[in-house]
């Protein structure tokens, strides 16, 4: 069953979810980090600002990628053509 969720091609879209979802969590974190490092200006503040940025950028690309292998809708015929 893991080894399914896990292969290519399955589950895109809750993967491609859950990427989104930590690109979000890391967003909220860096824009803390950065606010609170331009205010208190310790170096840990600034390392967690730079780290999480990094973080907002591998997720996005990992939402990207999962957003890509997403089967696309089975298209719907026009209604002028289904009338003639």
């Amino acid at each position: 069953m893991v080894r399914t969720f896990c292969a290519s091609g399955n589950s895109e879209p809750l993967k491609c979810g859950v990427h989104g979802a930590a690109g979000v969590i890391a967003a909220m974190c860096a824009a803390y980090n950065i606010t609170a490092w331009y205010f208190r200006r310790d170096r840990h503040l600034k390392i967690n600002s730079i780290v999480y940025t990094l973080a907002v950028a591998w997720e996005l690309k990992q939402t990207l990628h999962h957003l890509r292998k997403c089967d696309p809708p089975p298209s719907v015929p026009e209604m002028d053509q289904q009338a003639a």
